[in-house]
């Protein structure tokens, strides 16, 4: 696909963590088909906490070391419909493909007109959450992994264009929401640098199913 070639010119120049901003103008500029979009919900009190499980579509195994980003967005005071990043946080799931984000303190201070959470997953080797771009407004709803949480699936991709498309469609999620890992989410940084340098320098071969971590 013409994603994946763009993709592969790309990675060789990949040296750093620096690469991973870059990434972002990248994936603004491929044709990804997107998922149809939700509505905007305002957060109406705190959760206190979301919490979940991430396991492989075929074998429901665990899946470890998949980071787990929760954001929140608010409605700008200005232009009607336009979103403005408030905060966000990273966490990853562990041995058991758990993931829990804490945001009692984080809720406790976000501004007036903040529209409810979103989640965002990714593992390299693996479809994101969602497997498709969902950018208006990105991610998927936070609300289903609220209280007891849930269990989620990621499809294993070991063909390196659905690698690639994997890897924009997580990145065209995360420029969607004004988020650059690079001074944000530094773990998830690290987790993108690696995937870009795996596709950029052996493009034939599997993935690390850690990440490099």
């Amino acid at each position: 696909m013409a994603a994946a070639r763009v993709l592969k010119r790309f990675v060789r120049l990949v040296r750093s963590r620096s690469a991973v901003l870059a990434a972002f103008v990248l994936a603004l500029a491929l044709p990804i088909p997107t998922a149809a979009q939700d509505e905007d919900t305002l957060l109406k009190s705190s959760a206190g906490s979301y919490r979940g499980r991430v396991v492989d579509a075929q074998t429901r195994q665990p899946i470890p070391d998949a980071v787990v980003v929760i954001l929140w967005q608010r409605l700008d005071d200005q232009v009607e419909g336009v979103r403005r990043l408030v905060t966000a946080q990273e966490t990853f799931t562990d041995s058991k493909g758990e993931f829990i984000h804490d945001v009692r303190a984080v809720e406790a201070k976000l501004p007036a007109r903040t529209l409810a959470p979103r989640i965002l997953m990714f593992r390299p080797g693996y479809t994101p959450v969602p497997d498709r771009p969902q950018v208006r407004p990105p991610g998927a709803p936070a609300a289903r992994f609220a209280g007891p949480g849930a269990t989620v699936t990621m499809t294993a991709v070991a063909d390196y264009e659905d690698r690639s498309e994997a890897f924009n469609t997580f990145i065209a999620m995360l420029s969607a929401a004004q988020l650059f890992p690079g001074t944000q989410l530094p773990d998830t940084a690290e987790l993108l640098r690696f995937e870009l340098q795996s596709l950029g320098a052996r493009p034939s071969q599997p993935v690390d199913p850690r990440g490099g971590r």
